[in-house]
């Protein structure tokens, strides 16, 4: 066996022990299905807000570097998504890059709008009113599935990105301790089916105008101690070109994944943390109001 495959089956071992929990822990919400024409149905857990009728839809897509957590590391945020925000939340438990490479995690995003929408009188939702959010890798995949859609002429309400990986091809300068290394390992053992320049990979750096005038209206939430943030500035200046940024919210003294951190483990971002809840339940909102408004720029 290659030493490329021979590292790839050790990688895949180590992630599988780590993340083998999805199945058996237990959770608040409700698991799901997703059925898909001619592929394996897409993992989820529901979360439903009191009253179940025409509600407006929150797509959860959890972070951990595409290879790391699934949709129960999410359980409560999410729980508390519905009751606050009124919203039917779909929390996905998209495959890891171990598991399927790109683009099928976005692919499930897509698949996973399109059952919903054909299946919204049944479900009780609101079709128009339907957002995708994620964090770090989750906000990376959360852009993509955003222009899949947007080049299918399928309309959401937004996308809210939380500290976002946006671009793979190193166009836009980060101070990422390891990156390179981890960059590699990953690509040697989990090639991309599709190129890394592309729009869907590198949203930031890729997206061509007519793909961003067609976007769905979003949010970036980054922060100054994180060394994303660059990248999350940049798209959100391209957004703001094409009347597609609704909001860019900087917490300075933040860290990567301090929205969803444990409290215990870095007590001094719990303020900002529970500020960074109110901030996109409030957005959230903003975004099922303007429901898709071509041009959200004020």
């Amino acid at each position: 066996m290659a030493l490329s495959g021979i590292k790839r089956v050790v990688f895949t071992a180590r992630l599988k022990k780590v993340n083998d929990h999805y199945k058996t822990d237990p959770v608040i919400g409700e698991r799901a299905s997703i059925s898909r024409d001619g592929k394996p149905p897409v993992e989820a857990i529901f979360y439903y807000p009191e009253k179940r009728e025409n509600m407006p839809v929150f797509v959860q897509i959890h972070g951990g570097g595409w290879v790391g957590m699934d949709a129960v590391d999410d359980d409560r945020y999410c729980y508390r998504l519905a009751k606050e925000l009124g919203a039917f939340v779909v929390n996905v438990n998209y495959k890891r890059l171990y598991e399927q490479s790109f683009p099928y995690p976005q692919e499930e995003i897509v698949d996973t709008v399109k059952w919903l929408k054909k299946n919204a009188r049944q479900l009780g939702i609101n079709a128009d009113k339907i957002i995708l959010s994620g964090g770090s890798a989750g906000g990376h995949i959360t852009a993509g599935a955003s222009i899949m859609l947007a080049k299918e002429g399928i309309g959401i309400a937004g996308q809210l990105m939380e500290v976002p990986f946006l671009d793979f091809t190193g166009s836009i300068k980060i101070n990422f301790p390891e990156g390179d290394k981890l960059y590699k390992l990953m690509f040697e053992v989990c090639p991309p089916k599709m190129p890394v320049d592309s729009d869907v990979l590198s949203p930031a750096a890729k997206a061509s105008d007519e793909t961003l005038d067609k976007v769905a209206p979003a949010v970036i939430i980054v922060c100054g101690k994180d060394p994303l943030h660059p990248q999350g500035e940049y798209y959100a200046d391209r957004l703001k070109e094409h009347g597609k940024l609704v909001d860019l919210k900087m917490y300075q003294n933040g860290y990567h994944g301090f929205g969803t951190d444990n409290a215990a483990e870095k007590p001094e971002q719990d303020k900002m943390r529970e500020d960074c809840f109110r901030y996109k339940v409030d957005m959230a909102r903003r975004l099922y109001e303007m429901g898709g408004k071509k041009n959200v720029q004020a």
